[in-house]
């Protein structure tokens, strides 16, 4: 019987000259990266397509360059140090579809963690790339039914941050208009931050959005009166994966925070992938996210 892992949900936002072309081929051709100690790179990385959409399938290594192990002599009963280079300490299976700009990818209990994958899998990619005008980020999808009931939990909001980059190619019809002006300004990425002054929470209506948001089923939608304030609509486009978003509040007198990369949307699946099957079983949530939420190219 095959063994199932965690997997999660992420979005890959491109900037600077990055195109779509640019990432496959960091995917298939990537340069490593070493970071305290251990070295990051992909490995077994092909395109495939299924039913017409096509998709990156691979896994990201941790592996020790200058690694030693060992090596016991029974005979002798001694031990000796023996010099493994390159040696394999984990492998995280991922597929990367680019319709929804969307990754899944297995965490590695101890050695690749969510945080692990998605700054290592980012950072490859620019540095395959020299750098050169190319930035890239992979945020996690929250999942919207764990992130209301934890805002709901609030006795009030006192803090609202978020940095928030330009989607491609979906977007959310509740914070296009962030989108469109960050798209006016040409800019890389936005930050937001609020803070009240006062021993009062701040104005929002953050926790009843995001409930009415994750609420929407069977083609409801949900249309509030006016455009939602710039906060608000900051952390609900960092939840869709586009960002990070922070938020402060009070709960039973005392101050906590609800990060939206820690409410995240993620499924059981094979530790041990056929890459189509995971790609099959990951597009589905990612259509559904998509239908859900009502997102739009």
């Amino acid at each position: 019987m095959p063994k199932d892992g965690i997997y999660y949900l992420a979005r890959l936002a491109k900037m600077g000259n990055l195109t779509t072309d640019m990432v496959i081929q960091a995917l298939l051709k990537p340069k490593p990266i070493v970071m305290y100690g251990n070295a990051w790179s992909f490995t077994g990385t092909k395109e495939y397509e299924t039913k017409g959409i096509k998709y990156v399938a691979g896994r990201l290594a941790k592996y020790r360059p200058d690694a030693e192990v060992v090596i016991i002599d029974p005979e002798k009963r001694t031990e000796m140090i023996q010099q493994e280079p390159n040696l394999r300490m984990a492998s995280s299976p991922f597929v990367y579809i680019p319709e929804h700009s969307g990754v899944a990818f297995l965490r590695v209990a101890g050695q690749i963690e969510e945080w692990h994958f998605t700054d290592r899998f980012a950072r490859i990619i620019v540095e395959t790339h020299l750098r050169f005008f190319v930035e890239c980020e992979l945020n996690l999808i929250a999942d919207l039914k764990t992130f209301a009931a934890k805002l709901k939990s609030l006795a009030g909001i006192y803090r609202i941050s978020a940095v928030v980059l330009p989607p491609n190619p979906l977007f959310g019809p509740l914070w296009k208009p962030l989108r469109d002006y960050i798209k006016r300004r040409r800019s890389g990425q936005m930050v937001i931050r609020e803070a009240t002054k006062s021993a009062e929470p701040l104005n929002t209506d953050l926790p009843q959005i995001v409930e009415k948001v994750a609420a929407q089923q069977n083609g409801e939608v949900y249309e509030p009166k006016e455009e939602l304030p710039i906060g608000d609509a900051a952390i609900l486009m960092a939840a869709d994966g586009y960002g990070k978003g922070t938020i402060t509040g009070m709960q039973e007198g005392r101050f906590v925070v609800i990060k939206t990369s820690e409410t995240n949307r993620n499924f059981s699946f094979d530790k041990d992938p056929n890459p189509e099957e995971l790609f099959v079983a990951a597009n589905e949530l990612f259509e559904r996210i998509k239908k859900d939420r009502h997102m739009e190219h």
